[in-house]
């Protein structure tokens, strides 16, 4: 029954998620100025903006078109887009696709050194290779990410010659964007892993096992591993919401197209169904990545399992 509940409060939070950036996103796309002039040609008579208005229901009540937008978010229908004349969902959805391109491998390479590093740092954390490792990493976590995309695009592709600048010129266009990302989300989990490693090297159970002899790979392996996890799991859907932020600055910077950039071009035209949808697919993915790894956190953390299962 605690499952079910447990189940029934995310999708509570979901629901509320797309209530609150509907509501959001209505509010901003009506104090900047009526759309049916702003979809209307600069030429068009009043009967033309007029006529546009009634076609895009904006002749109705504010209220009806409140819950109209209400309803177009829980049914994925955004409207056309002002600019491309399709449908900005699916516009949306498109460039999607691009964006996890990055942002997936780009957690997946930051989690996998971040392991590594930092737990060589908290195993070393007297000497100087592990105060070296979080210098580092500190250094790293203070270089702005456009700074850094931009150090790349200088040294590998323009005088190297060994990437492309900008653009999405197949999987090798990649390479940048995920580098910048990866930087970003190693630099600030390596320092987590290694503090949560010295915590979990401190606790009750890891203490009563090394008093067992046991050898300090198990040790390490088998109880203070499992106890540094959950809190780095629950980071990763931090650390999402964190890169797909990023998006709207590195895709526009680097040409890419992906959803950071349609959302940021879109903005700039006032292509407010674009801008909806846009905002729509990212709230609601983020929302639905964090609940996800909190689920994982739960099942890992017996503590937490417990309270979910009984």
């Amino acid at each position: 029954m605690k499952v079910l509940d447990y189940l029934w409060r995310k999708l509570v939070l979901l629901a509320t998620v797309i209530v609150g950036v509907t509501t959001f996103l209505f509010v901003i796309s009506r104090m900047s100025g009526d759309p049916a002039v702003l979809m209307s040609p600069p030429e068009a008579t009043q009967d033309v903006i007029d006529a546009t208005r009634e076609r895009l229901g904006l002749d109705a009540p504010l209220i009806v078109q409140y819950f109209d937008s209400i309803k177009g978010a829980f049914t994925f229908d955004f409207g056309i887009s002002f600019v491309s004349k399709v449908d900005s969902g699916t516009l949306a959805m498109d460039r999607l696709v691009p964006s996890l391109s990055i942002v997936v491998p780009s957690i997946l390479l930051a989690a996998l050194l971040a392991a590594c590093i930092g737990t060589y740092a908290a195993l070393n954390q007297a000497n100087k290779r592990g105060r070296g490792i979080m210098a580092a990493a500190f250094i790293l976590d203070g270089i702005p990410y456009f700074i850094l995309a931009l150090l790349l695009v200088l040294i590998f592709a323009i005088t190297l010659g060994w990437l492309p600048a900008t653009g999405s010129k197949g999987a090798i266009s990649l390479v940048i964007p995920i580098a910048v990302l990866t930087v970003q989300g190693f630099s600030t989990m390596t320092r987590l892993t290694r503090g949560q490693l010295i915590d979990a090297l401190g606790q009750g159970p890891v203490t009563m096992a090394k008093s067992k002899g046991l050898s300090s790979r198990t040790v390490l392996v088998k109880h203070a591993v499992p106890l540094a996890i959950p809190p780095l799991v629950a980071f990763l859907g931090i650390l999402f919401s964190l890169m797909m932020g990023s998006l709207l600055i590195l895709e526009p910077l680097l040409n890419y197209a992906g959803l950071g950039q349609l959302l940021v071009r879109s903005v700039s035209s006032r292509d407010f169904p674009t801008v909806q949808a846009c905002v729509f697919v990212m709230a609601v993915l983020i929302t639905i990545v964090n609940i996800a790894m909190d689920a994982v956190v739960r099942i890992l953390d017996p503590r937490l399992r417990t309270k979910v299962s009984a």
